[in-house]
């Protein structure tokens, strides 16, 4: 099959890994993460996208996004059927498994996750260059003093911190993605005072093989038929088509 994806960049490294295994042909193109956190900007950035993709060039359309605070709800193309996952954020994509997921939160509420490419791209409460990346984010400048406040509003109500990795990224990638987390939990426990707790999880490619090896059962993802939408029932807190 010919796929286009369209993915957020914290997954950027799993998602490439993903790709290397498949025998489909995959272009993709990453949009800058955090978007989740503007979902009407999320929305128009990817339904420009979107409307860049060339029907006559690819067989499906898959974004590699969850709901994301229903930042993809009404996506839709004329042509091409859209591929996307059912999860409402990217980190059960990163664990690999729903079910993994769920009972790991189900057992350890107040969970705050780091993986690699969070760490890379976005500021990270704890982080030593929380200021620069919250600057280079936000477009707004902070003070040290100012970027305090933010943290412990932020992680007043966290009880860890779960650094989830891939085995398959390499020994370099864990390393250096546990030794970060570990020095954003000391600043939180030593400088601001927190009581978090350090837990880290092992994910897998199993959800991400899946996309882009087009194993897309009704369990893990929704498939919209050309020119429907992708709707969301706040009821069912889950997506449906229009």
């Amino acid at each position: 099959m010919r796929l286009k994806i369209i993915s957020c960049n914290v997954m950027k490294r799993e998602l490439c890994y993903s790709i290397s295994k498949t025998t489909n042909r995959v272009d993709v193109e990453f949009l800058y993460q955090g978007l989740h956190e503007f979902p009407k900007k999320l929305n128009k950035t990817l339904m420009d996208a979107i409307s860049r993709v060339e029907n006559d060039r690819y067989d499906y359309l898959l974004i590699n996004y969850g709901l994301c605070g229903k930042g993809t709800a009404g996506i839709t193309h004329p042509e091409l059927s859209i591929v996307i996952n059912r999860q409402q954020d990217c980190i059960p994509l990163l664990v690999g498994d729903y079910d993994l997921y769920r009972s790991y939160v189900s057992e350890k509420p107040a969970t705050f996750w780091y993986s690699y490419g969070w760490i890379e791209g976005f500021p990270m409460p704890g982080g030593s260059d929380y200021v620069k990346k919250y600057n280079e984010f936000y477009k707004m400048r902070i003070t040290e003093k100012q970027r305090e406040s933010i943290e412990r509003m932020l992680m007043q109500n966290y009880q860890r911190l779960t650094f989830v990795f891939w085995e398959e990224l390499g020994k370099d990638i864990y390393r250096l993605g546990r030794e970060y987390t570990l020095k954003c939990l000391d600043y939180l426990n030593n400088h601001l005072g927190f009581s978090i707790e350090y837990d880290e999880l092992r994910g897998k490619p199993d959800l991400l093989g899946k996309l882009v090896n087009g194993d897309w059962d009704k369990k893990n993802f929704v498939i919209i038929p050309p020119g429907k939408k992708l709707g969301y029932d706040p009821i069912s807190n889950q997506f449906k088509i229009e």
